[in-house]
């Protein structure tokens, strides 16, 4: 076989990695348990077996969150849909380890199955168990939904039924592997298996791919492999086309229909720790990027070298928190600089900015009194008080004389005014010509409460409803 393909083909992906724990620890114990990309944004969500999960954003994997889920189990799978990551753990419902959610049904369902011998159906919207059976294999390790409304269930004793996904009923049972059963995908036509076999008390991996076709229920010719495949995703550009990896990080593609007589395929290989081993798989919805969970706790992506390159043809634009802002510090040289703009650091001494206590005096500027020209012009009208504006002053603006505690008088203040005087006698005559005939009385604020002012003024209102 010729290299020169390799490299060609290699140069098409590159490949990027980032740390699950900023804290990376070679030593750690810390172990990538599932990966899953975002259908809504471009993000990776994975989770490791101490509980935690984390996304990280784009091809370059930069850490977007992450939080702790579980502090008593290791998260054992990650379903990406509409409302957010819907994550799985392993003590609730009887040790479950894996969930599959249809996105043709209206109804949202969601089926968990997993090593307690029990596959559970559950309404997502209502939060209830619709329907529980009991697995004659003895678990359910992998679960995939054919649109053929097949829902395809994979045991360790490499068993894989076929169900009705109405009743969970087996429609059709096939035995690809005498040991256990590795992975499993299945499309509209074909279903291929991977995994191992038993021989002489030892599990020993299958170099091929066991296929089915599912128009007619028979087996097909198994399907040789160049690494050791242990995960599998179908390629869904074409309905023939594997995506195969090893746990050594190999990754490659294989046609199912070609046999022995389909072209070499080019192997990609991954730089990975060799004291560990690739946990998880995953491929985004474009096909452009494929990420590899590792034991060791690092994230492994491979993408294609393209401008286009995205983990969703179309993506929500994902919302990011706004960088700090640096301090502006002028020219302390310079005495028109703003000193304000300085920012005061946090510190326990003692700042040169500090004023000595025998130079300042705290105080309390008091709220000056309303004067009197106001308080006997006030008009009550259904419950508010309002009082007409002596255009004074600009709008919104109240003055604080620094030598009394009154207004200052008006020849005193300089104001601009909104309008010209004739502007203003128009409007003083065409208020006065449609005023209300309900009589107004004069409130003393400093004499009557809120709640006498109200009651006075519902009962001039009263009076003069009966009146008229």
């Amino acid at each position: 076989m010729d290299g020169t393909n390799d490299a060609h083909y290699a140069m098409d992906y590159s490949e990027s990695m980032a740390f699950f724990n900023s804290a990376y620890n070679p030593t750690s114990a810390q172990s990538i348990t599932a990966t899953e990309f975002d259908i809504a944004q471009e993000l990776l969500w994975a989770g490791s077996n101490e509980g935690r999960v984390a996304s990280f954003y784009g091809c370059e994997l930069r850490k977007y969150t992450g939080f702790r889920v579980s502090t008593t189990s290791d998260i054992r799978s990650i379903l990406s849909i509409t409302e957010g990551p819907l994550i799985l753990t392993a003590p609730y419902l009887d040790n479950m380890q894996c969930m599959l959610m249809p996105q043709s049904h209206k109804q949202k369902k969601i089926y968990l199955g997993g090593y307690g011998g029990q596959l559970c159906e559950m309404d997502f919207d209502k939060k209830i168990l619709l329907r529980q059976v009991s697995l004659d294999e003895g678990d359910c390790i992998i679960l995939k939904y054919c649109t053929r409304n097949f829902i395809a269930t994979g045991s360790t004793n490499g068993v894989v039924n076929l169900r009705d996904p109405n009743s969970l009923q087996v429609i059709q049972r096939f035995t690809p592997h005498h040991g256990s059963l590795s992975d499993l995908d299945i499309n509209n036509m074909y279903l291929v298996t991977c995994g191992f076999t038993r021989k002489m008390d030892h599990m020993n991996l299958d170099r091929f791919l066991v296929v089915y076709d599912l128009r007619n229920m028979q087996q097909l010719a198994p399907v040789p492999v160049f690494v050791d495949p242990c995960f599998l995703h179908y390629h869904t550009m074409t309905s023939t086309s594997v995506m195969v990896a090893s746990q050594q990080g190999h990754h490659t593609q294989v046609d199912l229909t070609g046999g022995l007589t389909q072209p070499y395929s080019p192997i990609i290989n991954l730089t990975t720790n060799p004291a560990g081993i690739i946990s998880t798989f995953s491929v985004s919805t474009s096909m452009h990027c494929t990420a590899f969970g590792h034991s060791t706790g690092t994230i492994h992506l491979l993408y294609k070298n393209d401008p286009q390159c995205c983990f969703n043809y179309q993506s929500v634009e994902t919302q990011f928190a706004n960088p700090p802002m640096d301090p502006k510090v002028g020219d302390l040289n310079n005495s028109m600089s703003s000193l304000s703009s300085v920012p005061i650091p946090i510190t326990p001494l003692k700042l040169l900015s500090d004023m000595p206590k025998q130079w300042t005096k705290p105080t309390a500027r008091p709220t000056p009194k309303i004067p009197n020209e106001f308080l006997d012009n006030v008009r009550v009208f259904q419950g508010l008080a309002c009082v007409k504006n002596p255009s004074t002053r600009r709008a919104n603006q109240w003055p604080y004389p620094p030598d009394s505690d009154t207004l200052a008088p008006r020849e005193q203040i300089k104001f601009l005014p909104d309008e010209d005087d004739d502007a203003n006698a128009n409007n003083k005559n065409n208020q006065e010509g449609t005023q209300s005939d309900v009589d107004v009385t004069n409130l003393k604020f400093d004499t009557l409460s809120i709640n006498q002012q109200q009651q006075q003024a519902d009962t001039i209102i009263a009076s003069t409803t009966t009146t008229t």
